[in-house]
């Protein structure tokens, strides 16, 4: 189980369980583009997980990413859907506290505006140390999840 400190919480006071799938979105957009990524409904019931990388894509990119991936019906599917905690800064690009911020403000607010065009109000945990960032939870992918919006717990099965 891990702890809730510094996460966000969005949608519905729910308890969702299934497995993992996702990924990092600039992998995902790549999969998307060979159409390696299933079709929709295949990731019904499942928990989405995305995060991003140093490569520090725009909120435009992640917008775009995401607004792909319901054109195609997935988004609509995953009833919980957990954010890593944007890596705001890299050494080629070491960023203020407050550049920091803003860009964390503006990924929150592309994943926000996408998953209400696409999906089916899940629950949306955003800020988990998960994917590429310091530090990091372990997250199995196919692994079992419970997202408890109700006591605001995560909890894996390894």
């Amino acid at each position: 189980m891990f702890p809730a400190t510094g996460w966000h919480w969005q949608g519905p006071a729910t308890v969702v369980q299934g497995r993992t799938w996702g990924g990092n979105l600039e992998i995902l957009h790549w999969l998307l583009a060979a159409d390696r990524v299933g079709a929709a409904g295949e990731h019904a019931g499942e928990v989405l997980i995305i995060e991003t990388s140093e490569e520090l894509p725009s909120a435009t990119e992640v917008y775009r990413i995401l607004r792909n991936m319901g054109e195609r019906g997935l988004l609509a599917g995953f009833p919980a859907v957990l954010v890593g905690r944007a890596k705001a800064w890299d050494f080629e690009r070491p960023h203020t506290v407050d550049e920091r911020r803003a860009y964390a403000e503006e990924q929150r607010a592309a994943v926000t505006r996408a998953l209400a065009e696409y999906a089916d109000d899940p629950v949306v945990v955003f800020d988990v140390d998960l994917g590429h960032t310091d530090p990091q939870l372990i997250i199995p992918y196919g692994g079992e999840i419970r997202v408890d919006a109700v006591e605001r717990r995560i909890s894996v099965r390894y």
